[in-house]
C-alpha cells in the first residue's frame, strides 16, 4: 500500500489541504492541539471506514461548514485507485465512492486500503481489560478477511437484538419473552464458532511473530506468548446460551459470546498484565502492532501504511530507535512535537493550516 495523495475539505479544524506523502516516512510536526492527529485520522478512515477517535461523524466537519470530506488516491500493488468520503451533518449521512462507484456497506470498504495505526492508547493492550485486546484483534482481521467481517457484523447484529428482549422479559417480568431469544441463539452460536475460530488461528500467528520481535528488540532477553482463551464450538455456544435463562434475566443482557473473549498474554512465562513493568508491557504491545503489519503483508502480499500518532515521545530511546530502524520498505506517517533524527519529508501543521 502507498498513499499518492490525500486531499482534506473542512475536515475537523482543517479548511483545506492536500497532501502527498513520501513512499517512506513522512512527519506531521506541531504543538498540542493544532491537526497533526486530524491527518491520521482522515488516513486510518479509508482502512476501518470509521474514526478511531469518535462515533459521532458529525465532528468530523470543521464547524460551521455544511460538509467535511476527505479523498485519497493509494497504490495497492496493483492498481492505481481513489477513495472519497462526505460528510453531511444536516442530512446525518455520509457518503463513499471507490473508483467513482457509489458504495452503501462498511463491508465494501474495510480491506481496500489497509493501516496499521499505533497510538499512546494502544500502550494499554496488555494492561487494560479484554475489550481492548477484542478490539484490537476485531480490526486487525476485519481488514485482511472479508469473512470474518460479515460474521462480526451479524453477531453484534443479533447480539443486540438478543440483549433487547431479554432486557425487555426482564423489565416486563415476562419469561415467555425471555424464551423469543433462543431464536437468535442458533444463529448467534454459528457465527460465535466462525468468529472464535478465525481469532484462535490469527492470535497463534500473531504470538509467533510478536515473539520474534519482542526477542530481537530486547537482544534475546524477553519472549512472549499470546493465546486466543475461548475457541468453542457452535454446540458448546448454544448450550451456553440456552441454559443459562436464569442468570442472563437478572443482568438483562446476553452473558456468553465471542463479546466476551480475552487474549493472555504472558511474558517470560509470566502473566504480563499482572507481572510485566510498564517498559515491559510497552515493549509487548509494540511487538503486536509491527506484528499485525507482518501478518498483513503475509496475507495480502504488502505492507500497510503505519501509522505512529505521537508515539515516539511515549518510548524510552531504545525501543525508539527500534521501531525507527524497522521502517525500511514501508510507507510511514508519524506525528510528533519533536523533531525526528531520519531522513524524511516533514510538514509543519499549526492551527489546521499544513505546510
Amino acid at each position: 500500500m502507498i498513499i499518492r495523495k490525500i486531499v482534506y475539505k473542512n475536515f475537523r479544524n482543517i479548511e483545506y489541504a492536500c497532501v502527498t506523502p513520501s513512499e517512506s516516512v513522512t512527519v506531521f510536526n506541531g504543538l498540542n492541539g493544532q491537526g497533526k492527529t486530524n491527518i491520521l485520522e482522515g488516513v486510518y478512515f479509508f482502512a476501518g471506514g470509521r474514526s478511531f477517535r469518535t462515533v459521532h461523524e458529525n465532528e468530523l466537519v470543521r464547524f460551521g461548514n455544511e460538509y467535511g470530506q476527505i479523498e485519497m488516491t493509494f497504490f495497492d500493488g496493483k492498481r492505481e485507485n481513489e477513495m472519497l468520503f462526505r460528510f453531511v451533518p444536516r442530512l446525518g449521512k455520509r457518503f463513499c465512492s471507490i473508483n467513482g462507484v457509489p458504495i452503501t456497506r462498511l463491508s465494501e470498504v474495510v480491506g481496500k486500503f489497509r493501516a496499521v495505526l499505533f497510538c499512546p492508547e494502544h500502550l494499554s493492550i496488555v494492561k487494560d481489560g479484554p475489550s481492548v485486546r477484542r478490539k484490537f484483534i476485531d480490526h486487525a482481521l476485519s481488514q485482511t478477511d472479508t469473512d470474518y467481517l460479515r460474521s462480526l457484523q451479524k453477531y453484534n447484529a443479533l447480539l443486540s437484538q438478543r440483549n433487547a428482549l431479554i432486557k425487555m422479559a426482564r423489565d416486563r417480568r415476562d419469561d415467555n419473552i425471555f424464551l423469543l431469544s433462543d431464536v437468535y441463539a442458533e444463529q448467534l452460536a454459528n457465527e460465535a464458532e466462525i468468529i472464535s475460530e478465525k481469532r484462535d488461528i490469527y492470535v497463534s500467528c500473531l504470538s509467533v511473530v510478536s515473539d520474534e520481535i519482542i526477542n530481537d528488540m530486547t537482544g534475546g532477553n524477553e519472549s512472549c506468548k499470546l493465546t486466543y482463551q475461548t475457541r468453542k464450538t457452535k454446540e458448546e455456544y448454544l448450550s451456553l446460551l440456552t441454559e443459562n435463562r436464569d442468570r442472563e434475566l437478572r443482568f438483562g443482557a446476553t452473558l456468553y459470546g465471542t463479546h466476551k473473549d480475552d487474549i493472555e498474554i504472558m511474558l517470560n512465562g509470566r502473566e504480563a498484565r499482572a507481572f510485566g513493568s510498564q517498559g515491559q508491557q510497552r515493549s509487548v504491545a509494540l511487538s503486536m502492532k509491527i506484528a499485525e503489519g507482518e501478518l498483513s503483508r503475509k496475507v495480502s502480499g504488502t505492507y500497510p501504511v503505519f501509522l505512529f500518532d505521537d508515539i515516539l515521545s511515549e518510548l524510552d530511546e531504545k525501543r525508539r530507535e527500534y521501531l525507527l530502524s524497522g521502517i525500511e520498505n514501508k510507507q510511514v506517517i508519524i506525528t510528533s512535537c519533536d523533531k525526528i533524527d531520519t531522513p524524511c519529508k516533514v510538514y509543519n501543521v499549526n492551527n489546521g493550516v499544513v505546510n
